[in-house]
This record gives C-alpha cells, sequence and structure tokens, in this order.
C-alpha cells in the first residue's frame, strides 16, 4: 500500500518525490547528530548522497548503517550497482540486452539508460514488460545477454527449473547476476515457505552458489570487500540470535558484520 501509494504520487507530482528525498536527508542527519551517530558518513554510488546512513530494526534484529534516506536502497543495492559498473570494463552495455526480473523501481531507469534493449518481468507486478513465472519464462531461447534478477531465488521451490530456464534464454556468452540474501552458514531447505521471512523456501548459505555451476560454464563473485569502505556493503547485524522464533532453522554466524555477495554466472 505504500508503496502504490509513492508510485501515485510521484505520477501525479513528478518533482514532489525528489524533494521529499531532500527533505528527508537533512532530518536524517539531525537526528543522528542528536543520537551521536553522525561520525559514521558513508557515500552512496547509486544517488550520491553523503552521510549518514539510516539503521533499521530494534533490539536484536537492529541492522545498522543499512539504508540511504535518499534512494532508499540497501547495501546489497550498492554492492549490486558497483558490480555492474565493474563488469562494464569487459562489457559493452550499449550493444547488450537485459531482463530485469522482479525490477527495483530506482534501478529501472538508471538500466533502461545503459542498455540497447531493457526489459522488465514479474510474477506479479503489473508495471512490467511481461508479467512471467521465472521458471516457465515466455521467451525463445538465447532471447538476452544479461538476465538480473536479485533476490527472487529464494523464494523458489523449484530452483533448479529456474536456473535452467535463466541459461536457455542466455544467448552464448551471456551474463545471469543472481544474488541471494547468504544469511546461513550453509544452506538450509525450509519444508514451507517462511513467511516470516518474507516467503523465503530457504536459509541460503555459500554453498549455494555451487548450484550455478551446474547450470553455467562459470561462476564469478563480487564480495563486500572488493569495494571501498566508503560505500558501506556490509550487513551490520547480530546473526548470533539464530535460531530464533522467526527463524527456527537458520544456524548462528558469529560477527557483528557480514559480508554480502554478488554471483556473476556466464553462459
Amino acid at each position: 500500500m505504500k508503496q502504490a501509494a509513492k508510485k501515485a504520487l510521484t505520477r501525479a507530482v513528478p518533482w514532489l518525490l525528489p524533494t521529499i528525498r531532500e527533505f528527508r536527508c537533512v532530518v536524517h542527519a539531525g537526528y543522528m547528530k542528536i543520537a551521536g551517530g553522525a561520525d559514521a558518513k558513508f557515500d552512496c554510488p547509486i544517488c550520491g548522497y553523503y552521510g549518514p546512513f539510516a539503521s533499521l530494526g530494534s533490539g536484536a534484529r537492529i541492522i545498522r548503517h543499512t539504508l540511504c534516506p535518499r534512494c532508499d536502497l540497501y547495501e546489497r543495492h550498492r554492492l549490486q550497482w558497483l558490480a555492474l559498473m565493474r563488469l562494464r570494463d569487459s562489457l559493452d552495455y550499449s550493444a547488450m540486452s537485459l531482463l530485469h526480473f522482479a525490477p527495483e523501481p530506482q534501478f529501472k531507469v538508471r538500466l533502461s539508460r545503459l542498455f540497447r534493449t531493457y526489459h522488465t518481468a514479474d510474477i506479479a507486478d503489473q508495471e512490467v514488460n511481461f508479467v512471467a513465472d521465472i521458471r516457465s519464462l515466455p521467451f525463445a531461447d538465447a532471447s538476452y545477454d544479461m538476465i538480473f534478477a536479485s533476490h527472487v531465488l529464494e523464494h523458489v521451490r523449484e530452483d533448479d527449473v529456474a536456473l535452467g530456464e535463466i541459461s536457455r534464454i542466455l544467448k552464448p556468452g551471456g551474463v545471469a547476476i543472481l544474488p541471494v540474501p547468504v544469511v546461513s552458514p550453509n544452506t538450509v531447505e525450509y519444508p514451507e515457505a517462511n513467511l516470516r521471512e518474507f516467503g523465503h523456501v530457504r536459509a541460503v548459505g555459500r554453498d549455494y552458489f555451487d548450484k550455478y555451476r551446474l547450470h553455467f560454464s562459470s561462476v564469478r563473485t563480487f564480495d563486500s570487500g572488493d569495494f571501498p569502505e566508503r560505500y558501506q556493503l556490509y550487513t551490520y547485524e547480530d546473526r548470533s540470535i539464530y535460531p530464533d522464533t522467526d527463524s527456527p532453522l537458520r544456524g548462528p554466524m558469529p560477527g557483528q558484520r557480514h559480508p554480502d555477495y554478488v554471483p556473476v554466472c556466464y553462459r
């Protein structure tokens, strides 16, 4: 409902949303100064904001330095954007076609400007080019040069089928960028979707990327340590609390700072 209202407001008064974001940045910086957290300032490589990032949650489930108050994007998005920019060193996006599955609104305009052809798809969202199930994509073999699907596969029980479909519609030499939240020491398959984890059907560990290698010729992984600290690409949260009531099958992970990953799969 909140997202729908924001979209409606943006369509009605297109100049208003950037103004609101700038105002939020000023308010947020003032709050952080009062709270004593203004010394932690970062750069957002997506929107150019500089200052404190917002923390979300409370108690044992707080995540610190996570949200850019200007573009409403998180550490995972910043890492994904930097990985996409790094890939431009070897790929000519202006000559490529991209299928963006479950597209983040903040990425749509930016990516559409970079690629020769930019299409979006989603299983439910109607504001995309194609309403489609990632397990049964309505495209011919070798249709796209790149596929970008962030935080999708942890919701898909038949992920091997989805990976096969992604590989099928990629052109030879094509690239699939398939990040998932790595939140467990090892991957744990759930007997049913956990609605308290936004419908996840598994807790992903780094070993999950081995499955990608069954469908693609090679897999390259970017992580939080591959880019400058000033962008704040780590997840600052206490994962030693698991398992708990909301996530009874997750294993505990030591430490308060956890890297994120962007797997890049080559056809």
